[in-house]
């Protein structure tokens, strides 16, 4: 989570007073409730299962939280984001300048921080927030790493002006010794240094500092802020009120169902004899009844079309109010073109659009400190990260035929470097072309 907090109250940000680190994990244990109460949400752990259960009560779930998180999350994030020189950094190399991110990039992939990225944006879908931290591998030579960080632990402080300057970073936890004496930890993170405090309990807090100061070269506060949105809500924290109706609806639902089949045999003109009961169950089978008698069912009545409308409506205010698609309705897809299906999929175009604008904002900020610190150890030059571009991958549906028919109709009237952007299986169509040229010449010296 993210705190704003006035210059003065923290002039040296290397002597924080006790009293800002005790009002800081204040503040930051009044929001862990609500992160865990969405985490639970995405887990699957409703209110709708717990609860001491009634007699022939039957309560379900339907995780409709995870459904709207992992569909966006797969929609940009199903591709490892992949980073690139643009047009500045371009023109600047033909100057005489050096845009190598080649260490950079290693380091990326040395540590798979695709993996990092999807768990970042998962956390903006759940919580509304995230924070990674940067920090030093413990191997003999450190190198630059990245993980993610559960928000009600951790905190970004920034000024309280409009451009919200990052002052220190803090990450604390509660934790027991072996004789069952609770206190809190607390690591602060500024621009320089890393600093580790603990209290000596948990009701009357004091932090006082704990080992040796340790220094860093990113640069800056380690820690990054990724925001889902504006309000920083989660992608489900609007519809949890209707995810509590759809489960009491179908938990309800299978209820009844449950007792409708549990009905009564009621006999009219006759009475059981001893064991015929008994006989019945098990045989299936009663003789000697009166010519008479009768015997039926007493059922409940159940009205399951009245039902499945009402659950067919939340199902559609939920994906309405989430921006994201059902992919299990029937008139999704069926024989739709592939203009139909991109203004089917305009919603969510425009959800995934909006999260990666917010999350390049972070990923620019993590190749601004990685640099710095491999700059640090002489291993690259300073990079401006407005002359990389992070590019993202949309996992859309694809027409595949209509591309090809493009493609073919425009040859001869667009360059093919541009054509062979358009195919999907093209990763670098600059290469390709390269790799055409090479093979035509080849061809020629054949003949």
């Amino acid at each position: 989570m993210v705190i704003y907090m006035d210059r003065a109250e923290v002039p040296d940000v290397e002597q924080i007073r006790p009293e800002v680190l005790r009002y800081l994990l204040d503040k930051a244990q009044r929001q862990v409730g609500r992160f865990r109460m969405l985490e639970d949400y995405y887990l699957g752990n409703h209110p709708a299962l717990r609860g001491k259960k009634g007699e022939g009560e039957v309560r379900v779930a339907v995780n409709y939280a995870k459904y709207v998180v992992d569909m966006a999350l797969g929609y940009y994030l199903g591709e490892a984001v992949k980073y690139d020189s643009n047009e500045i950094a371009r023109a600047g190399a033909q100057r005489g300048g050096k845009i190598d991110l080649s260490w950079l990039l290693y380091w990326y992939d040395f540590q798979n921080i695709a993996e990092v990225d999807l768990e970042l944006g998962r956390g903006m879908g759940i919580f509304g927030e995230c924070i990674e931290l940067c920090y030093a591998s413990s191997e003999q030579r450190p190198r630059p790493r990245s993980t993610w960080l559960f928000p009600g632990n951790a905190v970004l402080v920034c000024d309280d002006s409009v451009e919200h300057r990052k002052l220190f970073g803090m990450v604390w936890e509660r934790r027991e010794s072996l004789t069952g004496q609770q206190y809190y930890t607390m690591t602060v993170y500024t621009d320089r240094t890393i600093r580790h405090y603990r209290s000596a309990d948990v009701k009357n807090i004091a932090f006082y500092p704990e080992g040796e100061v340790q220094e860093h070269w990113f640069g800056e506060v380690p820690m990054i802020l990724y925001e889902n949105n504006g309000p920083r809500q989660g992608d489900f924290e609007q519809i949890i009120s209707l995810i509590d109706a759809y489960n009491q609806l179908l938990s309800s639902r299978l209820t009844d169902k449950k007792k409708f089949v549990d009905a009564l045999l009621v006999f009219f003109g006759m009475t059981l004899r001893e064991g015929d009961e008994g006989r019945l169950a098990r045989e299936r089978f009663l003789d000697g009844a009166p010519l008479d008698a009768r015997v039926e069912y007493i059922q409940k009545t159940f009205d399951e079309s009245g039902v499945q409308v009402l659950a067919d409506a939340l199902v559609r205010e939920m994906h309405k109010m989430t921006q994201t698609v059902d992919m299990s309705d029937e008139k999704f897809s069926g024989n739709s073109s592939g203009q139909a299906l991109k203004l089917k999929l305009l919603s969510m175009e425009l959800l995934v659009k909006s999260k990666m604008r917010r999350m390049e904002k972070g990923l620019k900020e993590r190749l601004r400190l990685y640099n710095r610190w491999l700059y640090a150890m002489g291993e690259m030059d300073l990079v401006d990260p407005a002359e990389v571009d992070v590019v993202f991958t949309v996992n859309r549906p694809i027409d595949e035929e209509g591309i090809l028919d493009l493609v073919t109709r425009l040859q001869g009237i667009v360059d093919d470097q541009t054509l062979l952007s358009q195919l999907w299986f093209v990763k670098d169509p600059a290469e390709a072309l390269e790799n055409v040229r090479k093979q035509k010449e080849e061809g020629e010296k054949d003949e």
